[in-house]
């Protein structure tokens, strides 16, 4: 019964189901200017909306609160959104704006961002 249980744990483990990221999660390539950067987005229709700018079906940009560190994906800046409340809106007041390497050198001026010009170019 003993190893029947740790075969059990080891299949789990080895196909991936112990993990804690098994719910939807996406990376996006987006582009401001001539510097890019990575979002990360967990939410489903966020997922969906990014995906039908990708495919011209919409139009819009990066929005949310930043939150310190590449968290593992966005390097080599020291920031990235937060995968849980980044969201893609049409419009937003100027104070957010910027571009990447702007929020890099006054990261503490900006609890939220949301890049005007921002393409989003991909999903990586």
């Amino acid at each position: 019964m003993r190893s029947l249980f740790f075969c059990a744990l080891l299949a789990a483990v080895m196909a991936g189901g112990c993990s804690e990221s098994d719910g939807p999660r996406a990376d996006f390539l987006v582009a401001v200017g001539s510097e890019q950067f990575v979002v990360r987005t967990t939410d489903p229709d966020t997922i969906t909306a990014f995906r039908a700018v990708v495919a011209g079906q919409r139009t819009g940009f990066p929005i949310g609160p930043l939150r310190a560190e590449d968290g593992g994906f966005n390097a080599p800046w020291t920031w990235h959104f937060d995968e849980d409340e980044v969201r893609l809106t049409e419009v937003a007041v100027e104070v957010c704006d910027g571009t990447p390497s702007f929020v890099e050198a006054h990261l503490g001026d900006f609890p939220t961002y949301c890049p005007w010009s921002a393409v989003i170019v991909g999903e990586r």
